[in-house]
């Protein structure tokens, strides 16, 4: 799986290096409006366009029935029903290709969440790193040891806390610039994990957690590597500053721009394709 999301995330930089100077908003706007593309094209090619527009032209034969009808209760009502049943119906055309376009949509989702959902950390700011051990292991028992880097480092000893299998460090960013922490377990090899420390340019790739292979935590975080299946860690995480666009002053999160972007794209563009929606 590793490959094949190494290669999406590569593919996926590419296709950002001409934003990577922009302001935030105009690669999230491009992405989005390109994915409204996609999916319309799918919708198209997977769905029976036939049978959505029979549907569509019968909505709104009973919409009108139920106007011209609205003082005759028993014909309203009937209208109502059929409303309902060709709402149904029209849902059960659309189950098939929605099945087709989720895979590309969340794999799109996961490259911008990566790029867009925190901020680096600026010098001077302090955070927590966590280091969850795999099931059984216990923290108070396990020798583990983080070493730092020049721009960023451990500010106090590891809090270990069994219940929740964690140990935890206090780091403090100090100098701009991308770093690895070692963590250290005993004889094993050493696990490492990026922290980013300075201004980004919008489109960086921020790797908020690095999981153990064939995880869901893995496939959601595809900067970094996944650790060996063998580590007695499970996971680390590092707590980046929530990332947020600003409109007419205003914080709106990323995903909910981009689902708006591209809902409105696809259905702005549908009647250039000629795809019934």
């Amino acid at each position: 799986m590793w490959p094949i999301l190494s290669a999406i995330t590569r593919g996926f930089e590419f296709v950002m290096i001409p934003f990577a100077r922009l302001h935030p908003w105009v690669g999230l706007i491009v992405v989005s409006v390109a994915t409204g593309v996609v999916m319309l094209l799918i919708f198209g090619k997977t769905s029976n366009q036939q049978k959505i527009a029979e549907t569509k032209d019968k909505l709104k034969a009973y919409i009108m029935e139920m106007w011209i009808f609205r003082n005759d209760t028993r014909i309203m009502f009937g209208s109502i029903g059929r409303v309902i049943l060709s709402n149904l119906q029209y849902l059960r055309h659309s189950l098939r290709p929605i099945v087709f376009i989720i895979v590309p949509v969340i794999i799109i989702m996961v490259q911008l969440g990566i790029r867009y959902e925190n901020e680096p950390f600026m010098p001077g700011d302090e955070t927590v790193v966590t280091v969850k051990l795999r099931e059984g292991a216990v923290p108070t028992r396990t020798t583990i040891e983080l070493v730092g880097a020049p721009g960023a480092g451990p500010e106090s000893p590891p809090l270990r806390v069994d219940s929740e299998g964690e140990v935890r460090w206090k780091l403090v960013a100090r100098l701009p610039g991308s770093y690895e922490l070692s963590f250290v377990l005993g004889d094993e090899d050493v696990i490492t994990k990026t922290m980013q420390v300075g201004p980004g340019h919008g489109v960086d790739v921020l790797s908020e957690v690095r999981a153990r292979a064939g995880t869901w935590d893995a496939f959601l975080n595809p900067g970094e590597p996944p650790i060996p299946r063998d580590s007695t860690i499970e996971s680390i995480a590092l707590d980046y500053p929530a990332g947020e666009l600003s409109l007419f002053g205003l914080g709106v999160h990323w995903l909910i721009s981009f689902f708006i972007i591209s809902v409105a794209a696809g259905f702005a563009l549908k009647g250039v394709f000629g795809i019934e929606v």
